[in-house]
C-alpha cells in the first residue's frame, strides 16, 4: 500500500520519497529507470530533497569500478507520511475507560493537563502578562497548533487555534477540551472562556483570555 504524503513535494520528488520508503538503499540510476526519468533529472529532485533534510546518501562499492552513491530517506522523512497516533490514543483510552471507568479516564486526563502545566510554566516565569500571551502563543505553535493571539479593545485577548491536532480524539473525549482550559487558565493567572471548539463542528476553537485586574 501506498501511503499519501501530507505535504506537497511534486510528483516527482514524491514517487522518489515513495521508492526510497520502499526499497531502502538506492540509487540515481536505479530510481531513474524505476520512475521512468532522466538521470539528470533524478539527481536534481534528490539534490533539493537532501538540502530539505529529507534524504542522505553513502558511498556504496560495487563489485567494480567506482562506488556508487546509495540514497536513503532520513528519520525527519517520517514526518512527510501520515501517523495516526489518534487510533492508538483511542484503543488505549477505551481500555482505559472499561477498566477503571469514567474516573480512570479522568485521573489520566488531569494527568496529562498537569504534565503540560509543568512543562511549560517555567517558560512563562517572570513574564507580563502580555508577554506570556506571546510566549504562550509561540509554545503552541511549536507543538503543532495554528496559533495567534489578538488583544482586544478592553485589553483582553482572543487565542485563536486554527487546527487541533488532537481533534479525532477531543470528538470522543470532551475532557481534552475541558482540561485545555484548565491548562491556560493555570498558565496565565487568569480567568479564561472557551468561545468555540474545532472537535463541537466550528472552524477553530477560540478562547477569551480575561486581563488580570490591575495588570
Amino acid at each position: 500500500m501506498v501511503a499519501t504524503l501530507k505535504i506537497g513535494l511534486g510528483a516527482s520528488r514524491e514517487e522518489i520519497v515513495q521508492q526510497l520508503r520502499a526499497r531502502g538503499g538506492v540509487s540515481a540510476d536505479e530510481l531513474a529507470e524505476a520512475l521512468g526519468l532522466t538521470k539528470q533529472c533524478v539527481r536534481k529532485h534528490l539534490d533539493v530533497l537532501e538540502r530539505e533534510g529529507y534524504v542522505e546518501h553513502a558511498a556504496a562499492r560495487g563489485d567494480r569500478g567506482r562506488p556508487a552513491h546509495v540514497f536513503r530517506l532520513t528519520p525527519k522523512a517520517e514526518e512527510l507520511f501520515p501517523r495516526r497516533y489518534d487510533l492508538f490514543a483511542k484503543s488505549v483510552l477505551r481500555q482505559i475507560g472499561e477498566v477503571w471507568g469514567e474516573r480512570g479516564l479522568n485521573t489520566v486526563f488531569c494527568g496529562c493537563a498537569t504534565e503540560m502545566v509543568s512543562e511549560l510554566k517555567p517558560q512563562l516565569e517572570g513574564l507580563n502578562f502580555d508577554a506570556r500571551i506571546r510566549r504562550l502563543t509561540e509554545l503552541l505553535r511549536e507543538t503543532g497548533y495554528e496559533a495567534e493571539a489578538e488583544r482586544l479593545n478592553d485589553g483582553s485577548y482572543l487565542l485563536t487555534e486554527w487546527n487541533c491536532p488532537q481533534a479525532e480524539l477531543a470528538r470522543e473525549y470532551r475532557q481534552l477540551c475541558d482540561q485545555e482550559l484548565v491548562v491556560y487558565r493555570e498558565l496565565l493567572g487568569t480567568e479564561v472562556f472557551r468561545e468555540s471548539r474545532i472537535a463541537g463542528g466550528a472552524s477553530r476553537c477560540a478562547y477569551r483570555v480575561m486581563r488580570p485586574k490591575g495588570k
